[in-house]
């Protein structure tokens, strides 16, 4: 079956669904599917219809990959999360961009069954010249194929060396198929690690300052203001006071009924309690207001939040923040500072933000996450969550 690459753009073809169920229960039998792509030619185009998936026993894995000489070749994993993905959907990503691997293989994520969405790991296995132990790998783009010599001597490619699973490439990927895809990281979930989150638009799907602002009759200013900052035009600190003198006058009872309707981002309680379970700490580094965030980490059982803290005189908002502002730098230094006080190793680390003053944290952690985010965060980030809910951060972990 072939059909139009711009057709999954915009929904799977009522004839490809069928195709689902299969792929589904194939890959849950304890298969792999496996596609050997080194016999097509450099300069051969090559079409969802050439690709010959050959079914592989998980028990009989070994045998399948000394024949194909895959234990000493450099790898790259990546996870494709959707709702509707089948074997002609993979089948056109593969050859839009993949087609340059050597070898790839198929299985499920072994998070597949913990969330609504498929989840389904690829391994791509790279060309690779044996004599010396170099590696050689081919840049996807054929009119600019060129070689990257880098010694390798295990078969996880190392960071010097080039990748088929660039953030850019997989967020583009993502955008064409609306199908989430996730280079899986050195971050393991197994180990204990820390994640340092951002709040508004993060955890909770909404601003709460654009919020408590309705209430004020100023919701549009704030708006305004609100998203230039998460788009980076506007100083941080000038901006929240700006939009903060906003809410002078507006009565606590008014947050009281805010915070009591916080629309709680999908997949984010489920994914706490499953890192919390392998010893994780969760904590916040909010731009928003500890009205909202200790609430939060109180419900969600979190190891500490920061955020900022609203004047409050005679029941009613000043206008004003009491203390430091929690800005890019200072969720940065939060993420440091948690590391150093728990003992944490930072290569088990991740920040994740969806504005502009989410980028320092997100850098400083061994793995930065964009959620839904603003371009600019987009393209600074080592992962990037379009579609699905939080638990997208999880399929970027190694198990």
């Amino acid at each position: 079956m072939t059909e139009n690459i711009a057709s999954y753009k915009h929904g799977l073809p009522s004839n490809a669904r069928l195709a689902v169920a299969h792929l589904h229960t194939q890959l849950n039998d304890g298969n792999y599917l496996g596609l050997a792509l080194a016999q097509h030619s450099s300069s051969e185009v090559l079409l969802p219809q050439h690709l010959q998936f050959e079914t592989v026993d998980k028990s009989h894995f070994s045998d399948y990959s000394a024949r194909h000489s895959l234990h000493a070749a450099p790898n790259e994993k990546c996870v494709i999360v959707g709702q509707a993905i089948n074997l002609d959907l993979l089948s056109h990503i593969i050859c839009q961009y993949f087609c340059q691997a050597q070898h790839l293989v198929i299985q499920q994520h072994y998070l597949h069954s913990e969330f609504a969405q498929q989840a389904i790991e690829l391994t791509l296995y790279h060309n690779t010249v044996a004599a010396n132990n170099v590696l050689l790998v081919h840049k996807p783009d054929a009119s600019q194929q060129h070689s990257a010599a880098a010694t390798c001597d295990s078969g996880k490619l190392q960071a010097n060396q080039y990748s088929l699973l660039k953030a850019s490439v997989l967020l583009t990927l993502a955008k064409d198929y609306r199908v989430d895809a996730f280079k899986i990281s050195s971050v393991s979930l197994s180990r204990p690690g820390l994640l340092v989150m951002d709040m508004d638009s993060t955890i909770i799907d909404m601003e709460c300052i654009d919020e408590i602002a309705i209430l004020a009759g100023a919701g549009d200013k704030v708006r305004e203001l609100t998203e230039r900052a998460m788009l980076g035009e506007l100083d941080f600190n000038q901006s929240l006071n700006a939009r903060v003198a906003c809410l002078q006058g507006i009565h606590v009872a008014e947050l009281e009924k805010l915070k009591n309707r916080l629309p709680i981002t999908p997949g984010f309680a489920h994914t706490i309690a499953i890192l919390q379970k392998h010893g994780w700490l969760t904590c916040i580094a909010s731009g928003g207001f500890t009205y909202f965030a200790n609430y939060i980490k109180d419900s969600f059982e979190l190891t500490q939040a920061t955020s900022n803290i609203l004047g409050i005189e005679q029941g009613c908002l000043t206008g004003k923040i009491e203390g430091d502002i929690v800005n890019g730098e200072m969720k940065k230094q939060i993420l440091i500072d948690t590391l150093n006080h728990y003992s944490i190793d930072p290569h088990q680390s991740i920040g994740i933000g969806d504005g502009a003053n989410d980028l320092l944290m997100m850098s400083a952690a061994a793995l930065g996450v964009a959620y839904k985010a603003k371009p600019k965060v987009q393209a600074g980030a080592d992962a990037n969550i379009v579609y699905c809910g939080f638990e997208g951060l999880l399929y970027c972990l190694q198990p």
